[in-house]
């Protein structure tokens, strides 16, 4: 008996030493957040932890007593909202009460892409993958193609004067829309918009469904959609921001954004210079800016580059209704010096290609009681590219334009987009519907565009319905009826299930069929430089598809951190594939190349406890066309890994980043004796990043410094088919090798009075 009263009076007496301070996380409107993290630490002793709150937003910070008594440090931060800091005195189980709100930078608490209304990554229909302006932060990322580095299933392509390129899914660029605030980026060179005009300066995140949202936007839509999301505001009455990233390759950048909110107005003020010196294998060190003498130097693999862009973003919000303008404006140079022309290596034809796009938007939502919602946008986009080429005097410096044939260009294309979607989805209800309008009338002016001047206007109306047969299950059925004033459109139906599971399990699927007519571009365009040589071809058939995706996803939030987990899979038919197909090598046309089929998946894990971000995954995409059915080939399949690493010391204000991506052998297409489609490959590669940051002066000021493509990976091996070259093999470009960088960003904030 006395060993039981001593047991007790131990046990009690430790109950009193250690105490549970209760902490309930939540926002603005007093919801909970549920799986905040709060970092602690005792003051004057090394005893600290970390606690991550449940699905209710509540936890409790385990503490001695005599410690909690001189004060527990406590930082509580969440994805998409301000980090909270303060300084907890109690150990009498006395509770705290956390209120978090919207982050300056960061990503938002919910995504829209696609939704009903704007819902959490977990809830939304679709399997929507966000990269949000922190990620952007470590892996360095200047614009879209960067951000978009170390996706699965993804795939970039480099063109040193057409620029960035992507693939979803086994498919190409022309399949995969791409969306600024839900406008359609127009402006592609060979089916693909160049990434790297895409600056993500006052970008809060990026969206990215891969898979068919062919009736939520039509044309481009069947391998994946990329919605990127601009800031609309900052949450304080003024900020302003300055930036400054170099590579000692010669790239400099320099952005400022200033934001203003007074009463119910947000405005947003962003401009930038990027600059690129060029850069060629043969260059080692620092490069010099000063001008230098004219020899065969003066050619560089990778071309000068200098762009200038702003972008302005206004929104007035009330009660009920907002509205809101977004102005986009870039002007992009690149330089293509020649290389000097025998015998004497006096003279050289240099080429100079201007891009200028300039985007308008206006936006109006509104909404109303139970859960009904208005949203519209009308825009117009301006995209015009040109082409000079000069005659060099290298003696003299004196140069003189070029007068023959395609010498001199200038193309142009505008976009005039209207929609307007209404939504009626109330909280849990069982029913629920969108309906709305999408009408987009494209424009295509120059010499090289048929006639001079030719357009394609696809006109639609979209629908689809929610319904609930149990409170975990989501059935979405849609359709889209679309008029195309050249081709046939059918009328395009889609599935959407979603069924959240016990145990943090959760289930989706979809089917959807797409149609997709040419481009303006892949009909009429004509591209002839002393590197390309492009032609358009006016009697392709439209593509018409199927598509097929499932995923399954578990989180399962823990003492210590939350681990998250994905398998996914996909399959894609496509009738009529219009492929961008290489004839030499330097001249490409496009083709019809009959049924083209993709599958594959991916799978993936992560950990996340505040102080560590781990994540890893591997995928694998097959594709199987005409020329391997006629060869009686299997599918081609192509596997990815990929994995990163961020280490933070919260209090100390380090963190550190590592990237990694495996890309194996992908296959392509060349067109021999200009009749018959037969095959290329691109090597494997590796690429690698590693970046390490200090936050300064209460986070107003931090510093990242960091290498780029650790591997070294410049050229990258592509054996192409015999009788097209006459050695059989090349390379295409993939970096600039490794590149050390450094990044020094300053905001300074007027916190309400």
């Amino acid at each position: 008996m006395t060993h039981r009263i001593l047991a007790l009076a131990l046990c009690m007496h430790g109950a009193c030493a250690m105490a549970q301070i209760p902490i309930q996380v939540g926002d603005a409107d007093a919801k909970p957040v549920p799986y905040a993290h709060l970092a602690w630490q005792c003051i004057g002793s090394e005893g600290h932890g970390l606690v991550v709150m449940d699905a209710q937003g509540k936890g409790a910070v385990p503490v001695d007593h005599a410690l909690a008594q001189k004060g527990v440090a406590i930082r509580i931060s969440f994805v998409g909202y301000a980090t909270v800091s303060d300084t907890i005195h109690s150990g009498d189980g006395v509770g705290y009460h956390f209120m978090l709100r919207p982050a300056a930078l960061g990503l938002p608490e919910f995504v829209v892409t696609g939704q009903y209304a704007p819902a959490s990554p977990e809830k939304a229909v679709h399997r929507v993958r966000v990269i949000d302006s922190k990620q952007f932060q470590r892996m360095a990322a200047n614009n879209l193609g960067d951000a978009l580095r170390n996706e699965l299933n993804v795939q970039l392509a480099q063109d040193n004067v057409l620029g960035t390129s992507l693939s979803m899914q086994g498919l190409g660029g022309q399949n995969v829309k791409l969306l600024i605030d839900g406008v359609p980026v127009i402006g592609r060179q060979d089916g693909n918009v160049d990434l790297a005009q895409i600056d993500l300066t006052t970008i809060d995140r990026v969206e990215i469904i891969q898979g068919p949202l062919s009736v939520n936007y039509g044309t481009n839509a069947l391998a994946g959609t990329i919605n990127l999301i601009t800031r609309k505001g900052s949450g304080y009455p003024a900020t302003l921001k300055a930036s400054t990233y170099a590579e000692h390759i010669g790239r400099l950048n320099t952005t400022v954004t200033a934001t203003c909110h007074w009463n119910k107005n947000d405005l947003v003020l962003s401009t930038g210079r990027n600059f690129f010196n060029g850069w060629d294998p043969r260059q080692s060190g620092i490069p010099s800016l000063s001008p230098t003498v004219a020899d065969s130097t003066r050619f560089q693999q990778w071309k000068p580059r200098e762009q200038y862009f702003g972008r302005v973003n206004y929104r007035w919000s009330g009660s009920q209704w907002s509205f809101g303008y977004k102005g986009e404006g870039l002007h992009d140079r690149i330089v293509n010096r020649g290389r000097p022309r025998a015998p004497y290596n006096e003279t050289a034809f240099d080429e100079v290609y201007t891009t200028i796009r300039l985007d308008n938007a206006v936006f109006t939502e509104a909404k109303f009681d139970h859960g009904r919602r208005v949203n519209a946008l009308a825009a117009y986009n301006s995209y015009a590219r040109s082409r000079n080429t000069w005659f060099r005097d290298l003696t003299t410096l004196e140069d003189r334009a070029v007068i023959a044939n395609d010498a001199q260009d200038t193309t142009r294309f505008d976009l005039v987009n209207v929609r307007a979607v209404f939504a009626n989805a109330p909280d849990s209800a069982k029913w629920s519907y969108e309906a709305g309008i999408d009408v987009n009338v494209e424009r295509g002016f120059g010499a090289r565009i048929g006639d001079g001047r030719e357009s394609i206007g696809d006109h639609a109306a979209f629908a689809s319905l929610e319904y609930r047969p149990i409170g975990s299950v989501v059935i979405r059925p849609g359709l889209r009826y679309a008029y195309n004033t050249r081709y046939d459109a059918p009328v395009i139906p889609s599935v959407n299930v979603r069924w959240d599971m016990h145990h943090g399990f959760t289930m989706r699927a979809s089917y959807a069929q797409g149609f997709r007519a040419p481009s303006l571009k892949e009909l009429y365009f004509y591209f002839v430089d002393v590197n390309h040589d492009i032609i358009g071809s006016p009697d392709l058939a439209a593509e018409r598809s199927h598509s097929v995706n499932a995923a399954l996803s578990y989180r399962h939030a823990k003492d210590k951190g939350v681990y998250t987990s994905e398998v996914s899979c996909f399959y894609n038919q496509v009738e009529d594939l219009i492929s961008l197909a290489q004839i030499a090598a330097t001249r490409y046309t496009y083709i019809n190349v009959g049924r083209y089929r993709t599958l594959g998946g991916s799978i993936g894990a992560g950990w996340d406890n505040g102080h560590w971000l781990i994540s890893t995954g591997a995928a694998i995409t097959g594709r199987y066309d005409e020329f391997a059915a006629l060869n009686d080939e299997p599918f081609l399949f192509s596997p990815e890994l990929r994995a990163s690493v961020t280490k933070q010391w919260l209090r100390k204000g380090w963190s550190g980043s590592v990237f990694w991506k495996w890309q194996g052998r992908i296959s392509n297409y060349v067109v021999a004796d200009e009749v018959d489609v037969q095959r290329s490959f691109i090597a494997p590669y590796a690429m690698a990043d590693a970046s390490l940051t200090k936050h300064l002066w209460k986070d107003r000021l931090s510093l990242t410094a960091g290498c780029k493509d650790l591997f070294n990976v410049r050229n990258v091996n592509a054996s192409l088919a015999s009788g097209v070259h006459s050695g059989g093999a090349n390379t295409v470009p993939m970096t600039t090798g490794r590149t050390a960088f450094v990044r020094l960003e300053l905001e300074l904030q007027r916190t309400p009075r």
